[in-house]
């Protein structure tokens, strides 16, 4: 009985074995299906673009059809592919960092990775925008002296991602990057600040996401002299049409002059009547022909509870002029810019990140047009506020820039 018993044990076992070694037979992956080798892309264009070309065939018919395949050499020597599903007939090939012709090799792949038989397309690609940028620097000369330093104002017609850097030398004489920008703006630009005014060397090169780098632009360059205007020279203007009357009825208002006087942290502000309507402007003598760089506007920075309040200007505009006609119209003055406030959060009214206390508090930095003229008689036009008031409200403005005779 005990011997028929481990015989029976034994052919258990060796069915189970023969059992695992057919379900392991099973498992075994099958070959991977091969389609039938695709027919050779025909009836092909080109369309030049800045770094490269897009490129329009007739797609091969064929059942087992996956995509068409573009392999070409960049001038760097990195070989890269470029791939469209059977579903388009065009295929982008870009990243070349040169002007120029080149040779695309384009193959259609069927299931299995099988690859038609090659044709070859000429492309030419115009010049790639992180070259564009810098040539257009150069020829537009938009690499420039300003008040402390330079300006480098750019244009990314392709909206790419490229990355500007300028460079200075430093105090062995060694180029260093000064200034980076990572943008994909249309336009821009690069300021670069805290320099005397004597001559040294600047530089510009653009580099983009293949990392193909422009020429490097050189200039010698010597940053405008900048001065603090003297605010003890400033004097409130009155003509006709200006809204200059302080409101009676706000404790810490007080009239013009208070804008500029000092501390700048005093908690009195400028603040004109409720019964005044928008858009309104006030004038004032700055006692010297100026010139502007920048300005620093202090909104109002008393309490939280104030800060980009509803009475702020949020835009406006800075006229001058040398001569104002006594009969207050604006025939005699020009505009020299319009300015917006921008809220670092963008919360509405009555919220406030930490961002938008501190720009309260350290005051909002404006830039004005290198190329604006230089007047003695200012004036602020307030086109909107914050709240949609009829009035304003301001503390504090200190400008800067140069004094010419």
């Amino acid at each position: 009985m005990n011997m028929k018993v481990s015989r029976i044990k034994l052919i258990s076992m060796l069915m189970c074995f023969l059992v695992a070694i057919a379900c392991k037979e099973t498992l075994k992956p099958e070959p991977v299906k091969k389609g039938d080798k695709p027919g050779k892309v025909s009836q092909y264009t080109s369309e030049s673009i800045p770094g490269g070309a897009i490129i329009t065939f007739k797609v091969p018919a064929s059942p087992d059809l996956r995509y068409v395949k573009a392999t070409y050499t960049l001038n760097t020597g990195l070989v890269r592919e470029a791939k469209s599903t059977v579903y388009t007939n065009t295929i982008l090939v870009d990243g070349f960092s040169k002007a120029g012709d080149y040779q695309i090799t384009l193959v259609a792949v069927s299931v299995g990775e099988v690859e038609s038989d090659p044709v070859f397309v000429k492309i030419t690609a115009l010049t790639p925008s992180h070259q564009a940028v810098v040539d257009d620097i150069r020829v537009n000369k938009t690499m420039y002296a300003t008040f402390g330093g330079i300006n480098v104002d750019y244009k990314n017609e392709m909206e790419e991602n490229l990355v500007i850097r300028v460079l200075t030398k430093d105090e062995k004489n060694n180029w260093m990057v000064a200034s980076t920008a990572y943008t994909k703006a249309k336009n821009g630009r690069l300021r670069l600040r805290g320099y005397p005014p004597v001559e040294r060397e600047f530089a510009v090169y653009v580099t983009d996401r293949w990392n193909n780098k422009s020429d490097t632009l050189y200039r010698s360059l010597t940053p405008i002299y900048e001065i603090k205007f003297n605010k003890a020279l400033f004097k409130e203007v009155n003509l006709p049409g200006d809204t200059y009357t302080p409101h009676s009825g706000a404790s810490r208002a007080r009239a013009m002059p208070i804008l500029w006087s000092e501390p700048i942290t005093s908690a009195t502000i400028f603040h004109t009547q409720p019964i005044s309507v928008m858009p309104q402007h006030f004038t004032f003598d700055m006692g010297v022909k100026a010139k502007l760089s920048r300005y620093i506007f202090y909104s109002d920075a008393n309490s939280n509870a104030v800060m980009f309040g509803p009475g702020t200007p949020s835009v406006w505009e800075l006229w001058g002029s040398n001569n104002p006609n006594p009969d207050g119209s604006f025939a005699s003055w020009t505009k020299v810019g319009k300015f917006n406030s921008i809220k670092p959060s963008g919360l509405p009214l009555g919220q406030l990140s930490d961002a938008d206390i501190a720009q309260c508090k350290n005051g909002e930095e404006f830039e004005v047009d290198p190329v604006a003229g230089a007047y003695r008689y200012w004036r602020w036009r307030s086109l909107e506020n914050w709240g949609n008031l009829s009035y304003i409200y301001m503390a504090r403005f200190t400008f800067f820039g140069s004094a010419e005779n």
